[in-house]
């Protein structure tokens, strides 16, 4: 239906019009004052405030590595040495939180790509189905406890706990997600914090350093830095003595935090690098970083410098070291691949089972070790690729036994009985003693000789060349065990030689250490056992040579050292040397004591030219005489060691050695190698035509040997 409108009604429609029209322009009024009221309050009132948030920068400090000291051989070949690499390391600064475990994924794909290696030391394959490695128990339970799973846990249960712990999500594959949780848990391990940055990578490409830095923007905290990395030249060298480098344990940062160190240090771990960590380590620099909201570095600097270590020389010269290794590794070769029987002498060969051995090299007048090998041994850069290859190895390549193997002496301590004995003056120069094989001053204990039929009557000279075992149990029991405790001390026995790199202290038969260990008291046939170097002393190769050195220079005995001198990081400017310290002497008013022991181990190494169709073990060619004594030990459960201890020349002593070999025999026959590798650079071993060691000496001089055996 239709409405007609009156006249009133549009002046209704127009007023209303004008209300709304009012109103709106009264509402634009309102608001627009309260947004130039806000706005001006933003740029007058506030602006300040604003600029400086749109231009706020996020600063973070990094610690920088330090050069450490090198080490260097005794002519100044540098052998633990540094070279300057790339490092991949993360910021917790500009790490951000939430997204750790993409931007993990994201790096390690490039790394991967490029056939990087990264930090991971979790004891499970990288590789599905997952396993655990072989490693020792205590490194297993660490783990476990670690992530929070009980020590029976499976391989299993260790994989599930560790992806729960850092929120792995279920949508990567395996393999990757056991790759982003070894990177967690290394982080954790290493307390990655705003102030412990993590060290993922080391010494990567120049590509992939490149390939980093272009995809830089999807990988926020993630950085380039170069930094010093330890190198290992000649990593058959002394590994033993020069030692290693690693990442500090969390038990060593309790012990050294108050050191300054932090969980991500650097530090010795063994050898030289251990020892004298005080004089190698540098001291760390600080890199001051400062970045926008966008990412992008502002300022770069290094605001505190790194001090480089000071670094170390050594008194072991490089090649002779070698060649001691060598001398010991091809003449355990050797004996092991010989017949039962020696020629047609029907010497009873106990060298096929040798298992290891040692040598020990002295300078006499000074305490210098010249040399220490031990077989067998490993090359330190093996030993940083493949650690598990080398601990697992057979007769553990990693224990060093010339300066930690324990031994019983043997008949190379009747050098030192001879000496006590002398000087004691229960024999002397021209007195005998009658051997009849058996020894009979004690009704219950009748100990033999080796040789059964007995050496008849033998002065002390004559006693050391056969080495007779009735003419020491008779002086040692004549002399008592105060006397020869006393003579063994005084020249290095069971005691702790503090050599800088370490050595085992070893032992001397005493009553305390005898009734300590064996329960009961100690008698005069203890006594006489102990005079012939049995009983309950044990020694280290190092101590049989201190102990040589130590009757070869009269009495005097030297602390053996092997730090030569401590120097600036680049060896430009000599910090300090070490010089030879006397420690003891024993019967140096005695002078014809030590000439009567020295006349006896020169007729001992007329024995070693026997039998006389080998010529290659005899000393004629040689300017000097040489003084020895061998030794054949009893292990206990049936087996013997090779001892042989000497100086030479004997005239004028100016090396003294040792060797001992495990479950073997004919030690002796290492003498003239060593002599020759020192003093005429001429030790070379015969290899036939299968590779293998024919004979572990060098045809000296093929012209006299063909003459005098006819040839």
């Amino acid at each position: 239906m239709n409405l007609l409108k009156l006249p009133g009604d549009k002046k209704r429609d127009k007023l209303n019009f004008i209300i709304r029209f009012t109103a709106l322009i009264g509402f634009l009024f309102i608001f627009g004052f309260i947004g130039i009221t806000k706005l001006m309050k933003l740029q007058i009132v506030e602006g300040s405030h604003y600029a400086s948030l749109s231009q706020r920068n996020f600063t973070a400090q990094q610690t920088v590595q330090a050069a450490r000291g090198q080490i260097a051989d005794a002519n100044g070949v540098l052998l633990n040495a540094n070279k300057t690499v790339y490092k991949v390391i993360v910021q917790r600064a500009f790490f951000p939180y939430g997204q750790e475990n993409e931007i993990i994924e994201r790096t390690l794909a490039i790394l991967k790509e490029y056939d990087e290696t990264w930090t991971d030391s979790i004891p499970v394959s990288t590789t599905a189905p997952f396993e655990f490695y072989d490693v020792n128990e205590k490194t297993l339970e660490t783990f476990k406890k670690n992530i929070g799973v009980n020590l029976d846990a499976t391989v299993e249960n260790c994989v599930k706990a560790l992806f729960d712990n850092f929120n792995i999500s279920e949508d990567y594959d395996a393999d990757t997600a056991r790759a982003i949780a070894g990177v967690r848990y290394e982080m954790k391990l290493r307390d990655f914090s705003h102030i412990n940055r993590f060290t993922l990578a080391v010494d990567i490409s120049f590509q992939t350093v490149v390939n980093l830095k272009e995809r830089s923007i999807s990988l926020p905290g993630v950085d380039i830095i170069v930094e010093p990395m330890r190198v290992y030249n000649e990593g058959l060298v002394a590994a033993h003595t020069r030692g290693t480098i690693g990442v500090i344990s969390a038990e060593e940062y309790e012990e050294l935090k108050e050191q300054g160190y932090d969980l991500n240090d650097i530090i010795g771990k063994s050898g030289i690098e251990s020892a004298m960590e005080a004089i190698l380590r540098g001291e760390n620099g600080t890199r001051t970083i400062v970045r926008n909201l966008h990412g992008i570095a502002v300022s770069d600097e290094i605001t505190i410098p790194t001090k480089p270590g000071n670094s170390v020389m050594l008194t072991l010269d490089s090649r002779f070291q070698q060649d001691l290794q060598n001398i010991l590794e091809n003449h355990i070769s050797w004996l092991r691949t010989l017949d039962q029987t020696y020629d047609n002498t029907g010497y009873n060969r106990r060298g096929l089972n040798t298992k290891g051995g040692a040598v020990s090299v002295i300078e006499v007048k000074t305490g210098r070790v010249l040399g220490m090998a031990s077989f067998p041994s490993y090359d330190i850069n093996e030993y940083i690729t493949d650690y598990e290859a080398v601990l697992n190895a057979d007769l553990d390549p990693l224990f060093n036994r010339a300066a930690f193997g324990r031994y019983r002496p043997g008949s190379s301590f009747k050098t030192l009985t001879s000496v006590a004995g002398l000087y004691n003056n229960v024999i002397d120069r021209n007195s005998t003693i009658s051997c009849g094989g058996t020894y009979h001053a004690f009704s219950d204990f009748k100990p033999k000789c080796h040789e059964l039929n007995g050496h008849g009557s033998l002065n002390v000279m004559g006693a050391l060349k056969w080495s007779c075992n009735i003419f020491y149990y008779e002086t040692g029991r004549r002399m008592g065990i105060d006397a020869l405790v006393e003579a063994a001390q005084s020249l290095g026995i069971g005691t702790n030689l503090g050599l800088e790199s370490g050595s085992a202290a070893g032992r001397m038969t005493t009553p305390a250490i005898y009734e300590e260990l064996m329960g009961y008291a100690f008698n005069e046939g203890d006594t006489v056992q102990a005079a012939i170097g049995q009983s309950e002393t044990l020694v280290t190769p190092l101590h049989l040579a201190v102990m040589a050195a130590s009757i070869a220079g009269g009495g005097v005995r030297y602390k053996p050292y092997i730090v030569d001198s401590v120097w600036n990081y680049d060896y430009s400017e000599l910090i300090y040397k070490t010089e030879p310290l006397i420690v003891d002497t024993y019967a140096t008013d005695r002078p014809d004591v030590y000439q009567i022991v020295n006349e006896g181990m020169v007729s001992v190494s007329d024995t070693v030219n026997w039998p006389p169709n080998h010529l290659n073990w005899q000393f004629d060619y040689l300017p000097y005489r040489v003084a020895s004594k061998t030794g054949t030990a009893q292990v206990g459960d049936g087996t013997y060691n090779s001892t042989v201890v000497g100086f030479y020349p004997a005239e004028d002593p100016v090396i003294a050695f040792a060797v001992v070999l495990e479950n073997s025999d004919f030690s002796r026959y290492m003498i003239r190698n060593i002599i020759d590798a020192y003093f005429y650079n001429a030790y070379e071993p015969d290899i036939n035509e299968d590779g293998l060691i024919a004979s572990p000496w060098k045809r000296w001089d093929e012209e006299k040997r063909n003459r005098l055996t006819g040839n």
